[in-house]
Order: C-alpha cells, then sequence, then structure tokens
C-alpha cells in the first residue's frame, strides 16, 4: 500500500512538499495528501487496471528490453488482473512515486475531496493548487499536455528514465 508520509519523500521533495501544503494552509485550501511513496506492486496493479493482456506484454517487453528491468517486467505480469479504470501510464519502475520524488493530493471542501472540475468553483481549488504546487517549487501534471493528473506534484527536472537504471 501506498504511503500517504510525507517523510517517505526524498528530503528536498519534502520541503517543496511542505512549502506547498502551507501556502495552501495560508490561503484556506484545505488539502489531504493521500499518496507519496508507491511500492513498485502497487505501481504494477495500478498500470492494469484497464489494460489488455496484449498491452501489459508490451510494457513488460519494455520494461524487460529497453529498461533493462526483467524482475519489473515479471513483476507486472505476476500482480494479475486489476479492474478499474484507467489510471496512469507509468508502468513499474516508471513512476516518481516510487523514488520518492512526487505526491498526490487532492483539494477539499468541508472535510470531503473536490476530485473533479464540473463547478466552476471546483476547478478554481484546482487551479489554486496547481499554482501553490508551482510558487512552492514542484512540477504540476494539471499543466501537462499529453495527459492531464490533477492531483499529481513532483520534483521538477527528475527522469524516471534516468533512476530505473539503479
Amino acid at each position: 500500500m501506498a504511503s500517504r508520509s510525507l517523510e517517505d519523500l526524498k528530503k528536498e521533495t519534502k520541503k517543496k512538499a511542505e512549502a506547498f501544503l502551507e501556502l495552501c494552509r495560508k490561503n484556506d485550501l484545505e488539502v489531504l495528501v493521500y499518496c507519496t511513496l508507491r511500492p513498485p506492486d502497487e505501481q504494477a496493479r495500478l498500470y492494469r487496471q484497464s489494460r489488455s493482456r496484449d498491452q501489459i506484454r508490451a510494457k513488460a517487453a519494455e520494461l524487460k528490453n529497453e529498461w533493462g528491468r526483467p524482475d519489473l517486467a515479471e513483476l507486472l505480469i505476476s500482480v494479475g488482473p486489476q479492474e478499474g479504470p484507467l489510471v496512469t501510464y507509468a508502468g513499474p519502475g516508471q513512476s516518481m512515486h516510487q523514488y520518492g520524488l512526487a505526491f498526490d493530493a487532492v483539494p477539499c471542501r468541508g472535510g470531503k475531496p473536490v476530485w473533479g472540475t464540473r463547478r466552476d468553483e471546483d476547478h478554481r481549488m484546482w487551479d489554486l493548487f496547481g499554482q501553490f504546487g508551482v510558487k512552492a517549487g514542484l512540477e504540476w501534471a494539471g499543466e501537462w499536455t499529453r495527459f492531464i493528473e490533477f492531483p499529481h506534484l513532483q520534483e521538477p527536472g527528475a527522469q524516471w528514465q534516468e533512476l530505473i537504471k539503479s
């Protein structure tokens, strides 16, 4: 199971996460951190959600052949089928969560998470969330172009392609 503790983040990422949370607090934006460090088996399970067997085999081949990680390829195959919506494009070893360089959080209203942006006020909450993350020195996945992931904040410039080799 993934951690929710900022203590599990790398030192610099933890400092930025704390700065982000302080900005949120000072501006009355309630935020719940729900994922920091994520183990490889959980990442494999998340990746498998909504994926066909062919897609899973292709990702396993990529992990083994392109990234030299047969251990992660086997892990992806061995965690078994998973139900649920598509939530990530990152296979095991390909998420910044696995290196303590990312966290997921959600703004809350009255103690309840606001997951969507259907209402204008919800969208404004997420915009503030992203602004505070960037101001704290983090990269906000709500600004990505390939796919948008509002809850995700990570260390800017970090590359899983380098980290997966170790």
